[in-house]
């Protein structure tokens, strides 16, 4: 069977069972208990300009998705973060865009493993791990300004949607209601109260409030959901938790990715036609720099800081003496080479140069470098992943 050039994958870079490969490579088998049940979880993590978003607390919700389903996490916290940075690096150099002026989502899918069909929770199944990269489309300054449509419907989902499955049918329905209206996004309502949208977190907006669901069992916690309370209590707004019925006559925000898509003010949710795009005054009030729901380029800056490469390494499974791989990227320069040589030579005198691999990005900005040197100690790689991330030459160093 041929693939038709519209829907021919893509060759970026992805994970899968312990391998880095391909989109169009890549291969799960056909009893697969994600493919056949859909048992398993996904998460998505954004990165902006390089950095993973709020990184600690999508580990947690991966963990309390996978304890739900009684699926052991197969990686550390540090390998998991080690994988996302090198998928990173290495979609840049496939594509030749520039890591700091871009932003990415980073899927991660986790299901049972492979068996033969069988309903129960089969134990001692080994889970399938797949990662990939995808860039992230953020919202125009028009929609910033105006925003953007949206319909409403019944919530016809289960009633385990804190748990982040890949049984998403129920989602593909609802987000189907806005695209045949020709709207961005579905709001659900169960019974007569407020819980989520099809692909986002809802808040409401009313007498300058900020309101949202419960933290419960009938909808998914966003990340965002802990940013937008920090940043009303920085920015002075009220945060107030709890159900929202279908008559108040509020405004909508909804958060997807950084979009906007907001129910104007005065006229009553619940409708099955789209409402027209219209701004939140409450919303405004939040600088645009620092908001969760228009944009989320400066919000690690109201996040912790990601754990030191050292606490990532520290959780790997590395066996000392042995050789390490190092891949460094960088713009492709005279010198740059030459550079990396002599600080690989600084932490391993007998380092071999010979044994240097060379990749070029698509568009022949960046050169990726690969060194292999012999491990010592912890220590040892943790002082050569600093020399090597401070040097002027150098953008990423996995």
């Amino acid at each position: 069977m041929t693939t038709s050039p519209a829907n021919a994958l893509p060759d970026t870079p992805c994970y899968l069972n312990g391998e880095f490969s391909t989109l169009r490579d890549a291969r799960i088998s056909v009893l697969d208990r994600g493919f056949i049940f859909g048992d398993g979880i996904y998460e998505v993590v954004p990165a902006y300009a390089g950095k993973l978003f709020r990184f600690g607390q999508h580990m947690a919700r991966l963990n309390r998705s996978l304890d739900e389903l009684r699926i052991s996490n197969p990686l550390t916290q540090g390998q998991w973060r080690e994988i996302a940075l090198k998928l990173i690096a290495d979609y840049a150099i496939t594509t030749g865009a520039e890591t700091e002026k871009g932003n990415q989502l980073i899927y991660i899918q986790v299901t049972r493993g492979v068996a033969m069909r069988d309903h129960p929770m089969l134990p001692g199944l080994t889970p399938t791990v797949f990662i990939m990269v995808n860039p992230m489309k953020l919202p125009s300054e028009e929609q910033r300004a105006k925003g953007v449509a949206c319909v409403s419907a019944g919530d016809f989902r289960w009633e385990k949607a804190h748990i982040k499955s890949t049984s998403l049918l129920g989602a593909v329905f609802s987000r189907q209601i806005s695209v045949d209206a020709g709207a961005l996004e579905t709001v659900m309502f169960r019974g007569d109260h407020l819980s989520e949208a099809a692909a986002s977190n809802v808040w409401v907006v009313q007498d300058g409030k900020v309101m949202g669901p419960p933290r419960d069992h009938l909808v998914l916690e966003g990340i965002r959901y802990g940013l937008i309370e920090d940043i009303c209590r920085t920015a002075g707004i009220d945060f107030e938790p709890g159900r929202s019925a279908r008559s108040r006559r509020v405004a909508a925000v909804i958060g997807h990715q950084g979009n906007p898509a907001h129910h104007p003010a005065g006229r009553p949710a619940g409708r099955q036609r789209p409402a027209r795009p219209g701004s939140c005054q409450a919303v405004r009030r939040l600088p645009a720099s620092q908001t969760g729901v228009i944009d989320m380029s400066a919000a690690n800056e109201n996040t912790p800081p990601n754990p030191p490469e050292a606490e990532a390494r520290k959780d790997s499974l590395i066996e000392y003496p042995s050789l390490f791989p190092i891949k460094v990227m960088g713009l492709k320069a005279e010198g740059y080479v030459h550079a990396i040589t002599v600080i690989a030579h600084q932490f391993d005198p007998a380092f071999d140069a010979s044994t240097i691999e060379l990749r070029e990005s698509k568009g022949g900005k960046y050169l990726g470098v690969t060194i292999t040197v012999l491990a010592t100690s912890r220590e040892q790689l943790d002082e050569l992943y600093r020399t090597l991330s401070t040097h002027p030459m150098v953008k990423v160093v996995l």
